[in-house]
């Protein structure tokens, strides 16, 4: 199967925190995505996807749209009763489920991948499934690189686990955590070399009634070992941050939908200048099915002083495509 989804926006920042961004405004593809997937057998199929995107790290030396690999799996059904067995550059468990019941990734990525709190692929093995016939809940196991795309650059690993409870076809709740080791890292206060893996735990709850409203729950906290010195003069310390995330939509008509969404975020505890906000509003139209347009607006809030003179939030409005085939 060959398939494809592309997604992007007209933008216009009618206010910008960085003063050097104000009135930027133009086309611009956030995402393209090329996928192949293929059955070898009966217990084994793969995944081959490719990405594209206009972000500064994704561009080619020449400044043109560049391609990277996102997705290359290769998955054993049945391994063993109700589990699968994955191996290769595929999702961490973070946010799969949670950005399916949101539904709006062409919009905004939801908390834990917009703030780059858990990488969305990792180079790892993984292992999935349920806990037998009609249960309720399901598992995901996975042991990473932790360098996401990238090609591995130390001994370290990434060990991530959630569990998903499907109590009813209305409700849906996962509990998720992982922990990341890490080189250690130098203290110039004491000069010791400590160390610096993190934790990080989140749930997610969501609320719906299909095909006419969804809400969601979703929010973090986050524990780095002797990631933080108040001043130079003051030992590492761990560093402390957290998230939540409130969102809903509502089918207004067959072919149109609200929706909003508020994040929260504070990457470190210890500061008073360091946390974001986002506001999202909009209305989704699909003139036909796999094809939406939608006009929305995106608001971010700092604590931090703006640059260059710049305005104290990012405010931007947006018309927003997305097609799929």
């Amino acid at each position: 199967k060959f398939s494809g989804r592309m997604f992007g926006d007209y933008l216009y920042n009618a206010a910008a925190h960085d003063a050097s961004q104000q009135d930027l405004n133009g086309f611009q593809f956030r995402r393209i995505y090329i996928t192949t997937d293929y059955t070898i057998s009966e217990n084994f199929n793969t995944r081959f996807r490719l990405e594209s995107d206009q972000s500064n790290n994704s561009l080619t030396p020449g400044g043109k749209l560049g391609v990277m690999v996102k997705d290359a799996w290769l998955q054993w059904k049945n391994i063993f009763n109700g589990s699968n067995l994955i191996v290769g550059i595929s999702p961490t468990p973070a946010f799969d489920v949670s950005e399916g019941a949101w539904g709006h990734r062409y919009v905004e990525k939801t908390i834990l991948d917009l703030f780059g709190i858990v990488p969305s692929r990792d180079f790892g093995i993984d292992l999935k499934g349920n806990f037998g016939e009609g249960s309720i809940v399901k598992y995901w196991v996975k042991i990473g690189n932790n360098s996401g795309n990238a090609p591995e650059a130390n001994k370290q690993k990434r060990f991530y686990g959630m569990l998903q409870f499907d109590p009813s076809e209305n409700i849906l709740f996962t509990v998720y955590g992982d922990y990341a080791s890490a080189p250690q890292k130098f203290d110039a206060y004491d000069k010791t070399s400590k160390s610096n893996n993190s934790f990080v735990g989140a749930a997610f709850f969501n609320y719906k009634q299909k095909g006419v409203f969804s809400v969601g729950v979703e929010g973090f906290i986050k524990s780095q070992q002797n990631n933080f010195a108040a001043n130079a003069n003051s030992a590492l310390a761990s560093q402390n941050g957290s998230g939540i995330s409130v969102w809903g939509f509502v089918n207004i008509t067959e072919n149109a939908q609200l929706v909003g969404r508020f994040d929260s975020y504070d990457p470190n505890s210890n500061l008073s200048d360091d946390s974001k906000g986002l506001i999202l509003a909009g209305v989704q139209f699909n003139p036909i099915k796999n094809v939406s347009v939608t006009p929305n607006v995106e608001v971010i809030t700092y604590q931090a002083d703006s640059k260059n003179g710049g305005d104290k939030n990012d405010i931007v409005p947006r018309l927003t495509f997305s097609w799929e085939f």
